[in-house]
């Protein structure tokens, strides 16, 4: 059995144990301790007690000197029972409100096809000698004359011509000679032909036929017939009546965009879109398989600011309150039509109706008199006297105050119009 050992008891920080080894006994011993030879000591630590003990005096000291010096102070904050006002009035922008003119100027262009066909050809013409080897006497041809080549291409002589007669030198006939020019009776390349001999098909059958002739000594040139294609009077109607109208709608829609919904009343009528400059770069019948159209448009808008008209239905209720009554400009609303829109004097009038609450005014002084000294739930009965008063609220301070004060200066009535 180990040896049972007492020591003294002491505080936490200076309590300490002895620690015995065991000893092997030869005979089993017993101690006993008497309960009075048990000793307990305590310490105190002074200072950890002295502390506290200051920081709450202290703070009953300053609690009692905010309780016998603070004046208290009472809040009453009270809503007024309120009435509804209307008016209705016509407005006129320009006059009661400012106006503004807003402008747009677009440019644009675009590029349209061509449809007309247009069929270009030509006539083959050259240079012929008719020789007259029929007699000596002049021989006169009309205005296109026909002469045909030996390949039975057909040619015409544009004006009259007279052809000398033949001489004799000797006892030869030397045959009369004109050189003229001849234009082909059709268009077309198959008439651009080489040098060749000419007869008058209009003499066929006579003695004269193989008398008169011609030839030329160089080739016919100039026949040609193909197609191209070229603007028409159709085409720049309808590329203007297109252009005009997507020009008129982008530039409006352009001038809408620029101003700000928030700031400004915008109402389709008053805006007005024109086109100022149109400029095709061909005209009809010029060869061209596209052209393009230049075009300008200007779009105007007559508008006003919101904010303008909200100033101006204020200004205008505040003067119909009833005397002895107040506005509250917090419920302050307004609805208007348009009623007559006029581009061209710049006249909008507007039908305007205007609506607020009003409240009668209050006697603070009054309130504080009926409500000083009160309880809480004694001020209901103090201001039922005050009929123009819908419900109210009282708040007190510091915490401890138990009813308002009885100095009226300490009394602060509050209007809430929420």
């Amino acid at each position: 059995m180990a040896i049972r050992k007492v020591i003294d008891i002491i505080p936490p920080k200076e309590r300490y144990q002895e620690v015995v080894p065991p000893v092997k006994l030869q005979k089993r011993q017993v101690f006993s301790v008497k309960p009075s030879a048990l000793k307990i000591q305590f310490k105190i630590n002074k200072k950890a007690i002295f502390v506290p003990t200051l920081i709450i005096l202290a703070l009953i000291c300053i609690g009692g000197a905010g309780y016998i010096f603070i004046k208290p102070k009472a809040e009453i904050s009270v809503w007024p029972k309120k009435s509804p006002l209307v008016v209705k009035i016509q407005v006129v922008v320009g006059n009661d409100i400012a106006k503004e003119i807003k402008a747009q100027d677009c440019s644009s262009s675009q590029e349209f096809p061509a449809t007309g066909v247009k069929s270009l050809s030509a006539k083959a013409s050259g240079a012929i000698k008719i020789y007259n080897a029929y007699s000596t006497t002049p021989q006169i041809l009309i205005a296109n004359t026909r002469f045909v080549s030996d390949n039975g291409k057909l040619f015409r002589i544009p004006q009259k011509i007279v052809i000398p007669g033949a001489h004799y030198e000797g006892s030869k006939l030397i045959p009369g000679e004109l050189q003229t020019t001849v234009e082909a009776g059709e268009a077309g390349e198959e008439y651009n032909i080489g040098p060749s001999t000419f007869s008058l098909p209009a003499l066929a059958g006579t003695s004269r036929y193989t008398a008169f002739y011609a030839k030329s000594s160089g080739a016919m040139t100039g026949g040609s017939k193909s197609q191209t294609t070229q603007v028409t009077e159709a085409d720049l109607s309808s590329a203007e009546d297109a252009m005009t109208t997507a020009a008129l709608d982008n530039c409006q829609k352009t001038l809408k965009s620029s101003l700000s919904p928030e700031e400004y009343v915008i109402n389709e009528e008053a805006f007005k879109s024109e086109i100022i400059e149109l400029n095709p770069l061909v005209r009809a019948g010029q060869e061209a398989d596209k052209f393009t159209l230049n075009i300008k448009a200007k779009a105007t808008a007559l508008v006003f600011k919101k904010s303008d008209l909200e100033k101006f239905a204020e200004t205008h209720i505040a003067t119909k309150v009833p005397e002895g009554k107040q506005l509250d400009l917090n419920s302050v609303a307004l609805s208007y039509l348009f009623q007559d829109i006029d581009l061209n004097k710049g006249r909008v009038v507007l039908s305007v109706e205007i609506s607020a609450e009003i409240y009668s005014a209050l006697d603070e002084n009054s309130i504080k008199t009926a409500v000083k000294s009160r309880r809480p739930d004694e001020v209901s009965s103090s201001l039922e006297q005050f009929s123009e008063i819908n419900y109210f609220q009282v708040r007190l301070w510091p915490f401890w105050s138990n009813k308002i004060p009885f100095e009226v200066e300490s009394i602060a009535v509050k209007l809430r119009l929420d």
